[in-house]
C-alpha cells in the first residue's frame, strides 16, 4: 500500500480571485511506503501547499489525498492520519515550544495522552536516534541551527509516525547543519523503515534520494530516480531548476568536448570519470 497518495489533487486557497488558477491541479503521485523521496519545484510552485495536504493541515479543494489509503478529509481520522504523517518545517523555532530540548521533544506525546512513563521511554529513543541525547537538558534557543532542526525531528519522531515530511528543512542551515538533517534522515529511513518526503531546493540532497518528483506550475511534470531526472538537464532548467554541481560541470566539460559518461550525481562519481579519462589520455 501507498504511504501516500494524491488522487486527482486539486488546492485553492480560499482568499485568492476566483479567476485564478489553482495552486495545484489535477496532481497524481504516491509515495511508496518505506521510500525516500524528493520533491523538487521552482518558489511559488505549491510545495509547501502540498507537505500541508499530506498530514491534513489543509484539506483539497478537488480530488483526494490518502495517506495508507485513509482520506485526509475523513473528519475523525485527521488525528490518525497527523500521527501517521509527522510535519517538519523550513524554521525549526517555529517549531519548538519550551525551554528544555526534552520538555520540546515530549510536547507532542504529551497532548496525544501518552502515559508519563511511555513519554519517558520515546523522548529518550527519539534523542538518541537524531543524536542529541545528550543535549536534553540544554536550552533549545542555545543550539546551533542543525541542532535545532533534528530537535525538531526528535519531536516528531516522539508521536512514532510511519511518514515524516519536511518542508525545506534545511534551508536556514549551514553546510554542516544540513549535512547533519540529511544524515538523520537517512539514518531513520534506512533503519526504522520511515518514509520520507524531502521537499528541498538544494540539488545534491535530492541527488541522495531514491526518486525524485518536480512539481511545476502546480502540477507534477517529472518522476524518476535521480539518475534519471539530473540526466534531463534542458527539461530541468526548463523549471526553473539546476543540476547537482558535480553533475553540471561534467555537463560544461562535455560542451567542452572531453569525453565523460552522462548520470553522475555526486562528488565521487565526479572524481572517478575524470580520474578514468585523464588515465585514457595519458595512456596513447
Amino acid at each position: 500500500m501507498d504511504m501516500l497518495f494524491a488522487d486527482h489533487l486539486s488546492f485553492k486557497y480560499e482568499y485568492t480571485p476566483e479567476d485564478a488558477a489553482p495552486v495545484l491541479r489535477d496532481v497524481l503521485l504516491h509515495v511508496e511506503k518505506g521510500s525516500f523521496t524528493a520533491l523538487l519545484g521552482p518558489n511559488g510552485c505549491g510545495k509547501s501547499t502540498f507537505a500541508k495536504l499530506c498530514n491534513a493541515m489543509l484539506l483539497p479543494t478537488g480530488g483526494k489525498m490518502l495517506v495508507l489509503g485513509t482520506d485526509t478529509a475523513q473528519e475523525d481520522k485527521q488525528l490518525d492520519i497527523r500521527r501517521t504523517v509527522g510535519l517538519v518545517l523550513q524554521n525549526p523555532d517555529n517549531q519548538l515550544v519550551t525551554t528544555i530540548v526534552e520538555e520540546d521533544v515530549a510536547f507532542g506525546p504529551e497532548n496525544l495522552g501518552v502515559p508519563p512513563e511511555e513519554i519517558r521511554r520515546r523522548v529518550d529513543d527519539a534523542l538518541r536516534a537524531v543524536g542529541m541525547y545528550d543535549y536534553r537538558s540544554h536550552a533549545p534557543h542555545k543550539l546551533s541551527g542543525g541542532q535545532k532542526q533534528r530537535v525538531a525531528i526528535a519531536g516528531i519522531l516522539a508521536m512514532q509516525p510511519d511518514c515524516i515530511v519536511l518542508d525545506e528543512p534545511t534551508a536556514m542551515l549551514d553546510p554542516q547543519g544540513r549535512a547533519e538533517v540529511l544524515e538523520t534522515m537517512r539514518r531513520l529511513n534506512r533503519e526504522r523503515g520511515i518514509t520520507v518526503l524531502l521537499i528541498t531546493h538544494y540539488m545534491e540532497e535530492a541527488a541522495e534520494c531514491d526518486r525524485v518528483l518536480v512539481l511545476q506550475n502546480g502540477r507534477i511534470t517529472m518522476d524518476g530516480t535521480a539518475r534519471e531526472i539530473f540526466s534531463r538537464p534542458d527539461e530541468l532548467r526548463a523549471a526553473d531548476l539546476d543540476l547537482p554541481q558535480p553533475a553540471d560541470l561534467c555537463e560544461r566539460l562535455r560542451a567542452a568536448g572531453i569525453d565523460l559518461p552522462t548520470g553522475i550525481l555526486n562528488e565521487e562519481e565526479c572524481v572517478r570519470a575524470l580520474v578514468q579519462r585523464w588515465e585514457a589520455v595519458a595512456c596513447r
